[in-house]
Order: structure tokens, then sequence, then C-alpha cells
């Protein structure tokens, strides 16, 4: 939930931003946030790939540890 409202208050804001432009100055400003928010969300998604996919090795053993020695 915690997420979802932090997603919702960064849209919020870089929405704010690009409605408030009037200069290129700002443009160049509401851009350079648009990128910070895309990339903190692409690094939350690798983040979470991640977790998903260290707990999958742990609940399904991979096929070289299932053979053994």
């Amino acid at each position: 939930m915690d997420q979802q409202l932090g997603r919702a208050f960064n849209s919020e804001v870089v929405r704010r931003e690009i409605e408030a432009i009037t200069t290129l100055e700002e443009a160049k400003r509401a851009a350079h946030l648009l990128l910070q928010q895309i990339e903190i969300q692409r690094q939350t998604m690798d983040l979470l790939i991640r977790m998903d996919w260290d707990s999958n090795d742990h609940v399904h053993p991979t096929s070289d540890s299932e053979q053994g020695p």
C-alpha cells in the first residue's frame, strides 16, 4: 500500500511539474524529474524481480542440486 501511495505521489509531482511548464528551464526540470522517476521505477522492478528469483531458488531446487554428486 505504501508503494502505491509513493507511486501516486511521485506521479502527481511529475504531473504538476509538467503542467507548470512555462519556460525552457521548467521543461528541462520536468524532463529531469520524469527521467529520475523512470529510473527509480526501473530499479524497483529490478529489485522485485531479483527478490522473486531468489525466493524461487529456495522453494524450487535447481536440477543441478537434485542430481547430487
